[in-house]
């Protein structure tokens, strides 16, 4: 029986924040998730103009959502989350899902604060949310990617 060539897929991962959304790419050919961009809200209002032309550029298959745990002091967050996921589906026409995004944040500072405790630099929060959700969409491709 011959083999078959799997298609290359593309995701888009958003890290949602009120000031900041974190940005990643990823290639189901591949299996790796890469920092993008961060995208900054004006006056807390998440910049659509940005986000589509990122959508229309790299014309993804699936788009993945960070969202917290489900505590009292999330309550608020995983509302707006929501909200910008149901936006997102609307704008893009494609399936949105959500994947759990507890300690990406902490953990994209730690990396970045090894990689620049050489050079002394000087972390950027920008920096921080495209690798934030890199490492979100990794942990979702690890999981729901099959070899």
């Amino acid at each position: 029986m011959p083999e078959q060539k799997r298609s290359n897929q593309t995701y888009i991962a958003f890290d949602y924040g009120e000031n900041r959304t974190g940005v990643a790419v990823g290639q189901s050919i591949t299996r790796t998730a890469s920092p993008l961009k961060t995208i900054t809200s004006m006056h807390k209002q998440t910049n659509w103009i940005e986000i589509k032309k990122l959508l229309s550029e790299w014309q993804p298959n699936g788009i993945i959502v960070g969202i917290p745990d489900d505590s009292d002091e999330n309550k608020l967050l995983r509302k707006k989350i929501m909200r910008f996921c149901r936006e997102l589906s609307q704008i893009s026409d494609l399936p949105v899902t959500t994947h759990d995004e507890t300690l990406t944040s902490d953990e994209a500072y730690q990396q970045l604060k090894a990689k620049r405790s050489q050079t002394k630099g000087k972390i950027d929060k920008k920096d921080i949310d495209q690798l934030a959700a890199a490492l979100l969409l990794q942990s979702w491709m690890d999981v729901n990617l099959t070899l």
